[in-house]
């Protein structure tokens, strides 16, 4: 939550640090996921090192500025950061834990229809099957060609299980709503000031 507004040298140190403990903690996971996002990457500092305006690193007409060099690294620290934690995340956690804290955390849903379940089950089985797609390492054409079959030929059946809360848990969730909503207080009233 904090990631919008850390310094740039508390960022930097902050993604070496998650970085480092996923590779800990989550190596599998992080050497599987970070070969996805070079094309991410890449595309980010591009973006940001070839539009931004400031000072020329060299002088051609295609140069980037050290300007959005510099806000182009922040964005990869912080996509580093985000990665790096959901891979510690989704290896520290069971399938019933993930569908008990998205299901939690969508409780103002729960006026609409019945969207709260609905919505937590589709994420988790997302998640399920795209880390299924993502251990076998298929090629585009194939992965277009599984969606585009029939859904009653790949029927697979899961069981997610809601574990409740205890108190301390529910504590640590109230601080933690809180927090959200004071940071997108933070957000917004430094937008529009």
């Amino acid at each position: 939550m904090l990631l919008p507004w850390l310094e740039r040298h508390y960022l930097f140190v902050l993604s070496i640090l998650m970085v480092l403990l996923a590779l800990c903690w989550a190596r599998v996971r992080l050497l599987r996921s970070l070969p996805r996002l070079k094309w991410l990457i890449l595309s980010v500092v591009l973006v940001y090192g070839w539009t931004v305006p400031g000072r020329y690193l060299w002088l051609t007409w295609f140069s980037p500025t050290d300007t959005g060099l510099l806000l182009g690294l922040e964005q990869v620290a912080r996509l580093l950061i985000v990665t790096s934690s959901l891979q510690i995340l989704l290896t520290q956690m069971t399938r019933s834990e993930i569908f008990t804290s998205i299901y939690l955390f969508l409780t103002p849903l729960q006026y609409i229809n019945r969207m709260q379940t609905r919505f937590a089950l589709r994420f988790a089985l997302t998640l399920e099957k795209a880390e299924e797609l993502l251990a076998e390492r298929r090629s585009f054409n194939v992965l277009v060609s599984l969606l585009l079959q029939s859904s009653s030929q790949n029927e697979a059946e899961f069981t997610y299980e809601y574990l409740p809360l205890s108190q301390s848990q529910r504590f640590i969730f109230a601080v933690q709503c809180i927090l959200l909503l004071l940071t997108i207080s933070i957000g917004v009233s430094g937008f529009w000031n």
